[in-house]
């Protein structure tokens, strides 16, 4: 074993360990894990882009960096890089993304080129601060330490001698659980990470798109869209965990309840991303001031503090669910827009408590009709968090078993009968 495996092994041994024993609080560590100064990306130059990109083609690298970045306290022995690319909004519009790209020391010694996996962290969000980009740099310091353990699992993929790309995929304004804005980074965010040269990577590069809860919505869609908006990519697999499909049923189930606070983080980003839809004038005064003070909310900002709370406290309709200004939200940001065309990989623990894992039945069903290849996993006892845990090992495998060019399981025969 190398110097360098053997550095990330112990990296990744120790973070999961202090992992499970880091407070919310760290959430007010000071900015630096690794004895960086690193700037929030409302301060840093580095994300505004040069004036004229917006005619570059979606995925041009605009400005580039080397980073370090970091597993909580300790800098990763890898070759970390940022690159700052041009991309399109949920409306079509050109704005600049942010993504981090690792790439192990190593070379590549498997066969063909080196695979890339798009890693979607679970950014949930509506502040740039949480954006992987900053968080991936800070470690401890970083404004949500849930990004950061799920960098630990992502890790694996590095060891297996992956290049890992995680895009900033809310974009810009932070536009929590919208889709086609998702969909635009993380594809474009695979075209930058192949086009910059540091990387070592290629056109030719096998890419797989793997992402759990937030990070499963945004996976989802990628992999629904990359057909018809990257075509280019070498796509081979997709593994999708804990993927909230229908956005209505995802805000019923929690509302009211302990996740009532991930409800209202999603309201407040599909609201704010989709003006057009109108659901701003469902607002109360109280609800105008919670759209104000949480403006620049991570994910325990709002979901520590709203647990059991209701939607309706800050509407001036008793069920805002089933208006038609959310109804347009969530037919514009639900998953099953498109079928994937790449084999797909879909994993949930059946005692979930904060995602229904049933909608994602349906969604598969829907593929399989249209003639995709999906295989199923559901993992007994296992909930959100610990579903995670529990299904990260087969995910990998099975991006690694298409990076491998076996063929992927197919169990639609048996998802269509069921």
């Amino acid at each position: 074993m190398t110097r360098s495996k053997r550095t990330l092994i112990g990296v990744l041994l120790l973070t999961l360990v202090v992992g499970g024993a880091v407070p919310a609080a760290a959430a007010s560590a000071p900015p630096s894990s690794a004895g960086e100064v690193v700037l929030p990306p409302g301060q840093d130059p580095f994300y505004v882009p040069p004036a004229g990109f917006e005619s570059s083609p979606n995925g041009t690298v605009l400005r580039s960096r080397t980073v370090t970045t970091v597993a909580f306290v300790l800098p990763l022995p890898v070759h970390s890089y940022q690159v700052l690319y041009k991309s399109l909004d949920n409306h079509g519009k050109p704005v600049a993304e942010a993504a981090t790209v690792l790439v192990p020391l190593n070379p590549w010694t498997g066969p063909g080129t080196r695979p890339l996996v798009s890693y979607q962290l679970a950014e949930d969000s509506l502040s740039t601060r949480c954006q992987p980009s900053y968080t991936l740099r800070v470690g401890l310091g970083a404004p949500t330490v849930a990004a950061t353990y799920e960098m630990t699992l992502s890790l694996a993929a590095l060891l297996k001698g992956y290049a890992v790309v995680y895009a900033d995929y809310e974009g810009p304004h932070s536009d929590f659980v919208s889709g086609p804005q998702a969909a635009h980074a993380i594809l474009d965010g695979v075209r930058a990470a192949q086009q910059y040269p540091p990387t070592g990577l290629s056109g030719a590069t096998p890419v797989g798109l793997w992402g759990y809860s937030g990070g499963g919505i945004a996976t989802t869609w990628a992999a629904e869209q990359q057909a018809s908006y990257a075509p280019e990519l070498n796509v081979v697999g997709s593994a999708a965990g804990g993927v909230p499909v229908d956005l209505k049923r995802m805000l019923n189930h929690n509302d009211g309840n302990l996740g009532a606070g991930l409800g209202l983080l999603g309201f407040v980003g599909l609201v704010r991303a989709f003006p057009e839809s109108g659901a701003m004038s469902l607002l109360n005064d109280k609800g105008r001031r919670f759209f104000t003070d949480n403006a620049d909310a991570c994910t325990l900002d709002i979901a520590l503090f709203h647990p059991f709370d209701h939607l309706a406290n800050y509407t001036k309709v008793a069920n805002p669910a089933e208006t038609p200004e959310a109804a347009y939200l969530f037919k514009t940001n639900n998953a099953g827009q498109a079928t994937p065309r790449a084999p797909f990989y879909n994993y949930q623990g059946l005692a979930d408590e904060f995602v229904p894992y049933q909608p994602a039945d349906q969604l598969l069903r829907q593929y399989c009709a249209d003639g995709a290849t999906v295989q199923k996993s559901r993992i007994p006892f296992a909930g959100h968090i610990t579903g995670e845990a529990a299904g990260q090992q087969a995910a990998l495998d099975y991006l690694g078993d298409r990076f491998a060019g076996k063929p992927a399981p197919n169990d639609c025969s048996a998802i269509l009968r069921g």
